[in-house]
């Protein structure tokens, strides 16, 4: 896997980015002291803003979660130039939503400006997959066995396996449909809705 990263006095190795097209998964941390983004209003002001930035030309965002101080995104990009630009734009989007939302007069909200991985491979991708629409029970604030976290894109991923209890929001999604051949298999529409990234590899029947 190659790593793309980007820097701005963060904890976020300074690299020089190599070249990428394909899937990436995408880490955006706010700042410290900053309210918890896992609250209903606050999550409707993010999803409002991944709404709006959702889609560039040569960039496409695919699905997603929120934690209490970070998000993961899993991206699709034609290049790092049009990865960069279009990131930069998603996050000055969300800062400013959210600067708006808390009452702040402005400043940083996010700690590092991204950190970005490509992810090559069937099976890389499907835990990626895995990872980036589970994670919330990877912290253990979400864990309802039969629906998916309401912090993310999941309600609107068709792909999950098993018994579910889904009500699809009737909103516009906040995600766009992935133009990856690999992602839009068969096999990836098979995802367990209740599994736990960082156990075993069982979050595909393979």
């Amino acid at each position: 896997m190659k790593t793309v990263s980007a820097r701005q006095r963060s904890f976020v190795p300074h690299s020089t980015r190599p070249e990428v097209r394909g899937v990436l998964h995408v880490v955006l941390r706010i700042g410290s002291g900053l309210p918890w983004l896992r609250t209903p209003k606050t999550y409707r002001v993010l999803e409002g803003a991944l709404r709006a930035g959702k889609e560039k030309k040569g960039f496409a965002l695919v699905q997603y979660s929120v934690q209490q101080d970070h998000l993961h995104l899993l991206v699709e990009a034609e290049s790092k130039k049009k990865l960069a630009r279009a990131m930069q734009g998603l996050m000055i989007r969300i800062a400013k939503a959210l600067n708006r939302f808390w009452r702040r007069r402005g400043g940083r909200v996010f700690a590092d400006r991204y950190f970005a991985r490509l992810v090559e491979g069937v099976r890389s991708l499907k835990r990626a997959l895995a990872y980036v629409l589970n994670n919330g029970r990877k912290h253990g604030v979400w864990s309802s066995p039969t629906r998916p976290d309401p912090y993310s894109s999941g309600p609107w991923y068709i792909g999950w396996w098993g018994p579910t209890d889904i009500c699809r929001p009737l909103r516009a999604a906040p995600v766009v449909p992935t133009r990856s051949v690999t992602l839009d298999s068969p096999s990836f529409r098979s995802l367990k809705v209740d599994y736990i990234p960082g156990r075993s590899w069982t979050g595909f029947p393979l």
